[in-house]
Formats: C-alpha cells, structure tokens, sequence
C-alpha cells in the first residue's frame, strides 16, 4: 500500500506543471482493408468533426479535434494522420535550414498528400518544431504506416515492419520506454496491450473497438474524449465518446463531402440519428455575429464571458460579393485592432488581405494570406505610420531576395 501512495505522490510531481496527452493510435491491415484506430485522451472538451470538400487541386477530407485544435484527420485518397504528444521531451533545430511555415503543414497533410511517401516528403521539405514534445502517426489505404518525429541527430521516420503498428507516448526513437510504469504513460502497459490484442483478433471494426475500450483512459489525469475508427480503403469512421462505447455513430466522408464544408459536435452526432443529421450540421455562417452581438476576447485571445475579463471584441460579417467572412477586432475603446478575411469559419481558413492596428489608428502591419498561409509583400509600420520593414513571402516561406509571386 506505501509503495502505492509513493508512486502516486511521484506522479504528481511529475506532471504538475504539465498537462498529459496520452493517446493511443494503431494501424492494421488485412488482405481486404486498413482499418485505423485512435483513442484521443483529454480532458472534457467540445469534441467536433470537420468535412472539408476538395477544391482547388487539393484533396477533400475530414479533421477531428477539439475546443478548436486539430489533432487529426482523414482524406478521400485514404491517407490518415495522427499527432500525439511524444516523451521526452526533446530540443530540435532546423539545422538544415528547411522552409518553416509553422502548424499549416499539418493542413498540408490531408490537402496534398496521398500516401505515407508523400508525407514524408512534406516532412523532409518543411520543418516543425512542433517534433520536440510531438509525434504523427500517418497511414494509407494500401496497408503503409510510419511514425514520424526528430531526434537529436534530426527527422526521423519508423515504418511499419508487420500488418499492424502502435503509437503512444513514448517517443518511438526511445524503445526502452515501450514497456513499463511512467508518469507519462498513465494506464499501463498501452503499447504492449494493444500490440498483443492486435496479434490474437481479426482486422474488424468490432476488434479494434475492443482494444480501445481495454486502452482508454478514465484516470485522475487523463479521460479518452472521443475514439474512432476509420477504414481507409471504404471511407467510413466509426465515433464514440467519453469512453462510452455504447453509443457509436457512422459517418460516411464521401457522403458527408458530398454536402459541403460542415462540422458536429461529437457529442450531437453519437446521440442523434442519421436522418436528423441536419439539425446538428454547423455551417460557416453560424459563426456570424454581425451588429447584433460581440465576441469578447482577453489579452491573449481567447474567448471570455463578461467585459471585466475581456480586453478585445470581436464582430464577424460575411461578404455577399466574394462570399468571404470579414473578422473585425477592437480594442475596448472601439477602435479597430484588425481587419482579416477568411474562405472558412469552420474550420477557420484565413484567406486573403490582412490588417492590424495600433490604438492610435495607425497601421501596424499590412499583408496577404492565402489559404493561412502568408504570402506576398507584407508591412510593418511605427505608432507614427513610418515603414518599419518590408518582408517578402511564398507560400508562407520568407523570401527576402525574391520578388513578389
């Protein structure tokens, strides 16, 4: 019972000061279909699903994530990915210099890749930061999977040697954390649970439903908010949430792309029907504000609910002629902060002119997104409306020497 307690209080220390991501993710693959499954553990938070329709030469595909986060999704090519949070934690360096256009090339993911290849080659062309407390798992529909994440020594990528492979929290570069108690890794034993139920079942949704329920997490640090399985090959997820496997909701990607760019709360789509699917559909334009109500937001933007707290709001209007969405920020004393465009409110996809200013009213910064990314000549100016520096981006990439695309 002591040995108990003190492990319990060494935990504690452990995590306090650290917020615990432990999620669990596999892949299999049998002679007629890949079949992914993925338990993301939390804390409660407003789960969603997001459908986004190909266009533009990129690949229609769903995200799943929560309180506005992404944290992963699935493409109609059937190309999964997967991000979780990977101890330890490391230091990395774009030692190489690769092109950094920060978080938007997990978006990339899903918009231009179709295979596990081509993920990594996005990977070995752009640099993320996000690789020192993070890892991907990504998997296709022909069976393919690999971990993708840095070491000391750089990029790194573990692919798949048998019909299946397992990611949790430990980074996948440091197999000795694979089997055995850490303050990481609160439930026990994922990895090797998985691995081994994996081994002895078929490659059935029912199966992989099984070893996410013997995985989930329903601890003092950590809760499985949402799960899913997705067949790679059909398009079709299966959802529950809350670790109530019970209730399990279908979704069709092909069917859902067919309506639209759309989302649901998980929790509207495991306790509705299919045929009312309707009334629980959120649309770009249910984020509208207009002149009938604010969005508060404090100093670090983030929404709060009363003005004491808040030090910007926020209205949100839609542009009948380019079918865009106008966000304006104040400051509290009704002067502008911001004015930017966006293609998407759902999930937000900034797209197009970008403006910032000063209290005073002069502006602070002028650019070009184009679909999040910045691009183009952008602007920085002084409180007096002098030109503080010009800087010159492709694709969200600087390009200082380069001329305007």
């Amino acid at each position: 019972m002591r040995k108990h307690i003190l492990y319990f209080c060494l935990i504690l220390v452990c995590t306090a000061g650290n917020r615990l991501y432990s999620c669990t993710v596999f892949v299999a693959t049998d002679s007629t279909h890949t079949l992914v499954g993925s338990n993301e553990d939390w804390k409660p938070a407003d789960s969603q699903v997001f459908f986004i329709p190909g266009e533009k030469g990129m690949y229609g595909h769903a995200l799943l994530g929560y309180n506005g986060s992404v944290q992963a999704g699935f493409n109609e090519k059937g190309l999964f990915w997967d991000g979780l949070r990977a101890y330890p934690k490391i230091r990395v360096n774009n030692s190489t210099g690769k092109p950094d256009i920060r978080g938007w090339v997990l978006h990339k993911i899903l918009e231009e890749c179709a295979t596990v290849d081509d993920v990594v080659n996005l990977f070995e062309t752009y640099y993320w930061d996000g690789f020192s407390l993070s890892q991907i798992m990504v998997a296709d529909s022909s069976g393919a999977s690999a971990i993708i994440t840095m070491d000391k020594a750089g990029l790194t990528v573990t692919r798949k040697r048998n019909w299946y492979q397992v990611c949790t929290n430990f980074r996948i570069t440091e197999p000795r954390h694979a089997d055995g108690a850490h303050w990481f890794d609160i439930g026990g034993r994922r990895y090797v649970k998985a691995g081994n139920m994996l081994q002895a079942g078929p490659v059935s949704q029912e199966h992989f439903l099984s070893i996410l329920a013997d995985t989930a997490q329903k601890n003092f640090f950590s809760r499985t908010i949402y799960t899913t399985v997705c067949n790679l090959n059909t398009g079709e997820m299966h959802i529950s949430i809350n670790g109530d496997f019970s209730r399990i909701a279908a979704v069709s990607l092909h069917e859902e792309l067919k309506q639209g760019r759309h989302s649901y709360y998980l929790s509207d789509l495991v306790g509705t029907v299919p045929g009312n699917r309707d009334n629980i559909k959120v649309t770009d334009d249910d984020f509208l504000t207009g002149k009938q109500s604010v969005i508060l937001l404090d100093k670090d933007w983030n929404p709060v609910d009363t003005e004491q707290k808040a030090a910007y709001y926020r209205t949100i209007e839609k542009d009948s002629l380019s079918n865009s969405y106008i966000m304006l920020d104040y400051f509290l004393t009704d002067t502008l902060q911001g004015r930017s465009y966006y293609m998407s409110l759902n999930p937000r996809i900034i797209d197009g002119p970008y403006y910032e200013y000063y209290p005073n009213g002069k502006t602070r910064v002028q650019g070009l997104f184009r679909r999040r990314l910045r691009h183009g000549e952008w602007t920085f100016f002084s409180r007096k409306g002098e030109t503080d520096s010009t800087v010159r981006y492709a694709g969200g990439v600087k390009r200082e020497n380069s001329s305007i695309q």
